[in-house]
């Protein structure tokens, strides 16, 4: 999935539970949404990862920290995603990265460097 496309389903689970920007009183979450936006923001994890150069293969220190917590219980994540499942998403975000533009974006006033991402359909 492309950022365009992580924010449209982040949009239509924004509005099918908080609407107006309030959360609901009674509305309880769908557990296959829940998962479906830990899914979301598992992809961006694994899109800035690839967008800096890190690694997302098994035993990386990307993949045991930012990535390996969305698929424990003890995390604050919940546990949410299967192994099985963060290595569909890893692949599937890799051939969405391939199609992108990445590039050095310059550094901020602490030194700090950036990169961009121009994504296909952009």
């Amino acid at each position: 999935m492309t950022e365009k496309e992580i924010k449209a389903a982040k949009d239509l689970l924004h509005m099918r539970y908080y609407g107006d920007g309030c959360i609901r009183p009674g509305v309880k979450w769908l557990k296959e949404d829940e998962i479906f936006e830990e899914e979301l923001s598992c992809r961006e994890m694994i899109n800035s990862i690839l967008i800096y150069g890190g690694s997302c293969e098994k035993g990386s220190y990307q993949y045991d920290k930012y990535l390996k917590p969305y698929t424990e219980k003890e995390t604050w994540h919940d546990g949410l995603i299967t192994l099985t499942r963060l290595d569909e998403l890893i692949k599937e975000q890799k051939a969405d990265i391939a199609k992108a533009e990445i590039g050095f974006a310059g550094y901020d006033s602490e030194g700090v460097s950036y990169n961009y991402c121009k994504w296909a359909d952009e």
